[in-house]
């Protein structure tokens, strides 16, 4: 019986992962959104999404402000149906930044030339399609 209970013992403190020892999170962090569209409105709000999201998402990823972006759907009319990914080198890199917020509206603008009040309306317009179902922090876990 007292074998038994240390061998237990071992075990069950063994059971514990311990962070970098056996895992460790990521440098990157992941902005993830979870948005819950009208079923009859996501093709018009996906095609206005390249008009102000994406747009954005590529300009913030070619001047290096993110690594990468991603929308992703569901197949079925179930809710939420939208996912948005944006990765970020750290968490320092999340933070507001004026610079880069002007550069990033100059790009949009020499490129492609829409008003910010054209770009407002579609915007404003998502408010009448959608909800908003969460915004979480999350990072990769690096098993070892």
């Amino acid at each position: 019986m007292k074998h038994l209970l240390l061998l237990s013992v071992f075990l069950f403190s063994n059971a514990f992962a311990e962070i970098y020892k056996d895992y460790e999170p990521s440098e990157k962090h992941i902005q993830l959104t979870v948005v819950a569209v009208e079923s009859n409105y996501l093709d018009d709000y996906l095609v206005n999404l390249n008009k102000t999201y994406i747009r954005e998402m590529e300009v913030m990823k070619e001047l290096g402000y993110i690594v990468d972006y991603g929308v992703y759907t569901s197949d079925s009319a179930n809710s939420p149906n939208v996912w948005f990914t944006v990765t970020y080198e750290n968490m320092g890199a999340m933070q507001p930044n004026e610079e880069q917020y002007k550069q990033v509206r100059k790009i949009l603008k020499e490129r492609f030339g829409e008003s910010d009040e054209e770009i407002e309306t579609i915007s404003k317009g998502y408010e009448e399609i959608r909800k908003m179902v969460d915004n979480q922090i999350i990072n990769k876990v690096k098993f070892k």
